[in-house]
């Protein structure tokens, strides 16, 4: 069982009242897009939204929205039709009352139109949005609030084959230590990836892998074994996230390389299921399951066998928060941060991301994340770019 509570959560005094929520899809287009076998990202597509109380005080979220091209689209339809209407006027304290509320009045709705884990997405976004909006309410920030350090580890993600060499130098000058590249492109073609990541990697750092769940569960044991002499990290999402619990535990127990998964887990029950079947690393992501709350929640309980390093690949406005999770579970934690261009992380709310000693720093004015600058939603609104 998970271990007893590793956290102090901090509890907000003020009651807030919902006077309206806005919606802002997004797009970029002219970065560079993560190799995947899973599938392209020819633009990046993002959903923003604000809440704003009786006030006037604003706070803003992030609704996984990278798949299909207009996922951000459909969900805010969701959001402006269904969602809406059920939170204005809504009184919280804590922002976990909300998506109780929402949940128990609309659980059995999302069920019914086959959208439960979009409204997975929906909510873990409008809990990030409630936590900022009640973090700069009360005049604090997250960092303050909770008693943490103001920085927190990042990682470098997907690095791409063609600019491998370039992307090593660069963020070992940033000073990180831990690189995953992108698999599942044919056995001897990634190992081969492997090789040559291996041999350009800086001193003292790890690789990791990911697969994006593209292996069954033999052929994933297979490329694993190919794969212990190189020393891995750990292996992401070997196999598909909703694979029988029982071949987690056999892949575990065939492999000595660490196993990784989270952000395609849904609800603290199967994240537990993970550790149960010998995960070592839980990778929740904040902008698809559980928003800060829910994240917190598994900090809360970790045992000390596991390490949650947070998945993200978004705007800057979900990977502050996903920072935000990450320097609240702790030194071990270290958090995703997407190695390739994408305006919607180092435009949109300014230059807040800037890697010094392979950390971050939290903002230390009110609030949980970094509003978008003036402008930048007008700028990079998704009415703006035809598909």
């Amino acid at each position: 069982m998970l271990a007893a509570a590793t956290i102090e959560q901090k509890m907000f005094s003020e009651s807030l009242t919902l006077a309206s929520l806005d919606l802002f899809p997004l797009r970029a287009s002219g970065g560079v897009s993560p190799s995947m076998a899973l599938a392209a990202m020819q633009t990046r597509p993002a959903l923003l939204l604000s809440v704003t109380d009786k006030n006037g005080c604003t706070g803003y979220g992030e609704v996984w929205a990278n798949f299909p091209s207009r996922a951000n689209i459909h969900k805010q339809h969701l959001i402006e039709d269904v969602i809406t209407p059920k939170l204005q006027g809504f009184t919280y304290c804590e922002p976990q009352e909300a998506v109780i509320y929402l949940r128990d009045t609309l659980e059995i709705y999302f069920l019914h139109i086959g959208q439960e884990r979009v409204f997975e997405h929906i909510l873990a976004g409008i809990d990030t949005a409630l936590w900022d909006l009640a973090l700069r309410s009360a005049g604090c920030s997250f960092a303050e609030h909770m008693g943490l350090p103001p920085h927190a580890q990042c990682y470098a993600s997907s690095i791409n084959p063609e600019d491998l060499e370039a992307r090593f130098r660069e963020h070992a000058g940033y000073g990180q230590m831990a690189f995953k590249l992108k698999l599942g492109f044919g056995d001897d073609r990634d190992i081969a990836f492997v090789e040559r990541a291996c041999r350009h990697c800086p001193h003292g750092a790890r690789i990791m892998i990911d697969s994006n769940q593209i292996w069954q569960p033999d052929h994933a044991a297979r490329m694993l074994k190919r794969l212990e002499g190189f020393n891995l990290c750990f292996a992401e999402e070997p196999l598909p996230a909703n694979a029988p619990v029982c071949a987690w535990e056999r892949l575990a127990r065939a492999t000595s390389i660490p196993l990784a998964a989270g952000e395609n887990i849904y609800g603290a029950a199967n994240f537990q299921s993970m550790v149960d079947a010998g995960v070592q690393y839980l990778q929740p992501d904040v902008a698809k399951w559980g928003g800060i709350s829910g994240i917190l929640g598994l900090v809360d309980d970790l045992p000390a066998s596991v390490r949650l390093w947070p998945h993200f690949m978004g705007t800057a406005v979900g990977q502050m928060a996903a920072l935000s999770i990450s320097a609240a579970a702790g030194d071990g934690s270290v958090c995703e941060m997407d190695v390739n261009t994408n305006p919607l992380r180092t435009d949109l709310c300014g230059d807040i991301l800037s890697i010094r000693n392979g950390a971050v720093p939290l903002p230390d004015t009110p609030g949980l994340v970094v509003m978008p600058e003036s402008g930048k939603l007008s700028e990079f609104s998704d009415a703006n770019l035809s598909l």
